[in-house]
């Protein structure tokens, strides 16, 4: 499962036909994820510059000299230019080769989140740049092919929950939970045409030490005892991501914990209640945000109800109060209000969620009642082999 050549070439069609009817006569493209997308091309840039030029009749790709033993062609691209290192002296540096493309532009576009550097390059040459969202909007509307894409990796993100709440016990430690992430690498490289840049397994969770924490870190000593745990599966697979994340149990919740747990399924409802095309992408998240708030939760709320995903697993739209996106057909967005109440945990669903034509559709598929995210059996032959496995890292 790929994306076609054709759906390639289409991509760097319609930038070069917003430059013909826009202001801008050159865009340039530095992000990885805004390559991929033109190209298909996965690498590692680190500290050199990758840099697409695209006019109206034509697109150049300069690249560091080291990278021309593996990339003499690219599709769609008609030149491949390159520059000795970084740094490097004039005339061999990456700002020589850029300027000589791009001394007669007029006005220039790039991304919000092209590198400073480049800018100001730009810009000590007295050309002319304006931030431009050609590429970024475009990307949030997804083709039939990447739709697909994105199904495949809410799939391994199921199987990595499924997988995880099947062996959930009390005294389970997180190293068993990150031992899931292998197995499900293991998979994606037997399934699936598996490139390896363009793919990162995280499923890991946080224990109830610091559920409330949304973005704590777990150690891999901590175990799952009493309280709320939240499991997360943050897959890019073959280049298209998905997320997936429970809150569960070890141990029979408190009823404390079984109210916010139940307030959290309130807000995810009202939120997927407004979930449509047309709809204002902050009205999403403040049919869950007003909800919590009017329960009295306003200091446990701590972000957005959602994001897009699609190349990157956090991208636009943002379902989020200040972003006035109108939501449309064929976006890719999470759902997944929190609260979070020191000494009492962290509770939190998120789902992938495919906005349709008349709706949505939920592409991550887990339990998600309280009942069935309580895991109180012995598990006998899980606790064997966990402990086993704690033996070996001295936990």
């Amino acid at each position: 499962m790929k994306i076609s050549k054709s759906e390639y070439k289409q991509r760097i069609q319609l930038a070069q036909d917003k430059i013909k009817t826009g202001d801008i006569d050159t865009l340039i493209i530095s992000e990885e994820e805004d390559i991929y997308y033109l190209t298909g091309l996965t690498y590692k840039s680190l500290e050199r510059l990758f840099l697409l030029v695209i006019k109206e009749n034509k697109v150049s790709f300069i690249v560091p000299k080291m990278e021309l033993a593996h990339l003499k062609t690219v599709d769609n691209i008609n030149e491949i230019v390159s520059y000795w290192e970084y740094p490097a002296q004039k005339p061999e540096r990456w700002e020589d080769v850029l300027l000589e493309k791009v001394k007669d532009s007029k006005l220039i576009g790039i991304s919000g989140k092209t590198p400073f550097e480049i800018a100001a390059f730009l810009a000590s040459v007295n050309l002319k740049t304006v931030a431009n969202t050609i590429l970024e909007k475009h990307r949030w509307i997804k083709s039939s092919q990447e739709i697909e894409l994105i199904k495949q990796a809410s799939r391994y993100c199921d199987i990595s929950i499924d997988k995880l709440n099947k062996n959930a016990y009390f005294g389970m430690s997180e190293l068993e939970v990150f031992s899931i992430g292998r197995s499900i690498q293991q998979k994606v490289i037997k399934e699936t045409p598996f490139d390896y840049l363009a793919t990162n397994i995280l499923v890991a969770a946080w224990p109830s030490r610091i559920s409330f924490q949304p973005h704590g870190i777990p150690k891999v000593s901590d175990v799952f005892i009493e309280g709320s745990h939240i499991s997360l599966a943050f897959l890019r697979v073959n280049g298209y991501s998905a997320e997936l994340e429970r809150t569960f149990f070890t141990s029979q919740p408190t009823k404390d914990q079984e109210e916010a747990f139940k307030l959290m399924m309130e807000a995810r409802r009202r939120s997927y209640a407004v979930l449509k095309p047309g709809t204002i992408a902050e009205d999403v998240d403040l049919a869950a945000k007003q909800f919590l708030i009017d329960q009295g939760l306003k200091k446990n709320l701590m972000h957005r109800t959602g994001h897009g995903i699609g190349l990157g697993n956090h991208e636009g739209p943002y379902l989020a109060e200040g972003d006035k996106t109108v939501l449309k057909e064929n976006m890719v967005v999470s759902i997944e209000p929190g609260i979070y109440i020191e000494g009492i945990g962290g509770f939190r669903h998120s789902d992938t969620v495919l906005i349709t034509k008349n709706g949505y559709e939920i592409l991550t598929n887990c339990p998600d009642d309280i009942k069935s995210l309580t895991f109180t059996n012995s598990k006998p032959l899980q606790k064997l082999k966990g402990n086993i496995v704690k033996k070996m890292y001295g936990i």
